[in-house]
């Protein structure tokens, strides 16, 4: 019985250093897709803004 319950607390202890390295890379995953998104952002408002430079050049 002592075997099967330091088994299983083994188990769990591993799964959470799991779920801890899994966690932190969904954190790096999300800041990363903000930083993309930003960029897109700035890119979309850079087009615009030369879009409309050369509309009003016309």
């Amino acid at each position: 019985m002592e075997e099967k319950e330091s088994l299983l607390s083994s188990e769990l202890s591993e799964a959470k250093s799991v779920i801890a390295a899994l966690q932190a890379e969904n954190d790096g995953l999300k800041g990363e897709i903000a930083r993309l998104r930003s960029l897109l952002r700035s890119r979309d408002q850079h087009a615009m803004s030369t879009k409309l430079k050369d509309a009003l050049r016309e």
